[in-house]
């Protein structure tokens, strides 16, 4: 017999929100079923959302790069739960860099963590995250800290937008 799992127990193995799992099933990215009037997700169909995203990659500032997640993973940054500070203005802004290739981004991820982690060390808690769509190329960043931060981050990346408009 396969093991089955509730929303809540997949929220655990997948190290996503509860709320994530719900939105996975309502948008078919997972399979699940009703029994007993509560979602539960078998271990099949569990490894078939697992399968289906591995060629998908996600990279976040405090982890190391080249997990394989779903794009849809990328929403657990934007749960309201997932980022605490007990600053009074947080602030969350996206950022779509067009690069000719993965490597093209290596530049940008790093001055983008050089920023987070003197925010780190002056006590502050600022955080990116990155998806790569290949088809596309472009890398989308989400940034979330202060507004200092996001400034800082800002002013940093200008250099990159004068790199394309020379081109």
């Amino acid at each position: 017999m396969k093991k089955v799992y509730s929303v809540d127990e997949v929220a655990e193995i997948l190290d996503v929100s509860v709320k994530t799992i719900r939105r996975y099933i309502y948008s078919g990215k997972i399979a699940a079923s009703k029994i007993g009037g509560q979602w539960r997700i078998n271990e099949k169909q569990l490894e078939d959302y697992v399968l289906s995203t591995s060629s998908e990659h996600v990279c976040n500032s405090h982890e190391n790069c080249g997990s394989d997640v779903s794009k849809d993973d990328f929403c657990v940054f934007m749960d309201t739960d997932y980022f605490n500070s007990d600053d009074k203005l947080q602030l969350c802004t996206i950022v779509d860099y067009y690069v000719e290739s993965i490597d093209d981004i290596a530049k940008l991820s790093e001055t983008l963590l050089r920023v987070v982690t003197e925010d780190g060390v002056k006590g502050g808690k600022a955080q990116f995250n990155y998806v790569y769509d290949e088809p596309l190329k472009r890398a989308r960043f989400v940034l979330w800290g202060s507004a200092t931060f996001i400034a800082k981050a800002s002013k940093l990346l200008m250099p990159f937008e004068e790199e394309n408009q020379d081109e």
